[in-house]
C-alpha cells in the first residue's frame, strides 16, 4: 500500500502519454482484464 501511495505522489508531477493507440492494445482476459503486452508510456 505504501508503494502505491509513493508512486502516485511521484507521478502527479509528470505528464503521461500512451505510445500506442487504443486500437493497437489486445486485451488479455485473466482475473483482471489487462493488455497482452502492457502499455508503453512516455513521461
Amino acid at each position: 500500500m505504501e508503494e502505491k501511495v509513493i508512486l502516485a505522489s511521484i507521478l502527479r508531477y509528470f505528464n503521461m502519454e500512451a505510445c500506442q493507440k487504443r486500437e493497437d492494445l489486445n486485451p488479455l482476459g485473466e482475473l483482471i482484464l489487462r493488455p497482452e503486452n502492457g502499455i508503453w508510456i512516455k513521461l
